[in-house]
């Protein structure tokens, strides 16, 4: 069974992965750790393409909207088409 660190699923086509992670950055003696959403894109079960979103403690209207703008390009992406306009 795959599980989020690990080696994923193996599927056919495009599809996302959307996941929290932390990451660790050195500075100077110092180790911080950062929380952050990673969007991982597959096709045909070969990773192709890997996005890590900082979150704040307290995000931004902007934080926010970068977040939303990249899963929006992610999903776009997975359907391999642009959403259609309401009505079409």
């Amino acid at each position: 069974m795959a599980s989020a660190e690990r080696e994923p699923v193996r599927r056919t086509g495009r599809w996302v992965s959307v996941r929290l992670q932390h990451r660790d950055v050195r500075v100077q003696d110092e180790c911080v750790s950062y929380a952050g959403i990673v969007i991982t894109s597959f096709e045909n079960g070969a990773e192709v393409g890997e996005r890590w979103i900082p979150l704040g403690v307290d995000p931004s209207e902007a934080d926010d909207e970068q977040l939303i703008q990249q899963l929006r390009h992610a999903l776009i992406w997975q359907a391999r088409r642009p959403p259609k306009a309401a009505g079409e």
